[in-house]
């Protein structure tokens, strides 16, 4: 598997962002431009973009960072919380607060590969991580299948989190999963996903 071309996200890539926010969430749970724009000012180390060969944003992963046992309160998770509340410098544990992927290049592989080389390079730059948290819709049945093939299991849920656009399940699923001690990454392992 090739590396892929993921890079930091700039101020400039914001419109193709919220694009993708557009094709990517209900009009009920997108993000607001200028939450957007805080994340990516205040921990532009965890919002990264894949970008193609005109250097345009096709997904983007934004990340905050938590620590043990902090952070995991409902309101952490909501829509437009505020990064400034919940990150924290010296976190350990990595949230994605959101990922999505432009939905011509869903359902060929592209939005795992992006997710775990994303997760690989974080890890990379973030010795201090233990781990990782992410919350999806219990309804979101290809994005639950990205995450539990990069190693994250249910570990709890949230009753009735995504009522707003929900049709059979409206409970949101928290996900975790814990890193090792040691990265043992070669860039064979690094492009196969491997250590995640």
């Amino acid at each position: 598997m090739h590396k892929l071309n993921i890079r930091p996200a700039r101020p400039d890539d914001i419109d193709r962002i919220m694009a993708l926010e557009d094709g990517g969430f209900h009009e009920r749970i997108q993000e607001d431009k200028s939450v957007m724009l805080e994340r990516m000012r205040h921990f532009p180390a965890g919002f990264l973009v894949l970008a193609n060969d005109n250097d345009q944003a096709t997904a983007y992963l934004c990340s905050e960072l938590w620590n043990d046992g902090g952070g995991m309160e409902e309101s952490a998770f909501a829509l437009g919380h505020d990064i400034k509340a919940t990150h924290r410098e010296d976190g350990n544990q990595l949230y994605i607060s959101s990922m999505t992927i432009d939905r011509e290049h869903r359902g060929n592989g592209l939005g795992k590969k992006f997710f775990q080389q994303s997760i690989h390079m974080l890890r990379t730059q973030l010795t201090q991580l233990h781990g990782s948290i992410l919350l999806l819709s219990a309804e979101w049945l290809g994005a639950h299948k990205i995450y539990q093939d990069s190693g994250y299991t249910e570990t709890a849920r949230l009753k009735d989190f995504f009522a707003a656009i929900a049709t059979h399940d409206a409970d949101a699923i928290i996900m975790q999963t814990q890193f090792s001690a040691c990265l043992l990454y070669t860039s064979d392992a690094a492009d196969e996903g491997l250590g995640v």
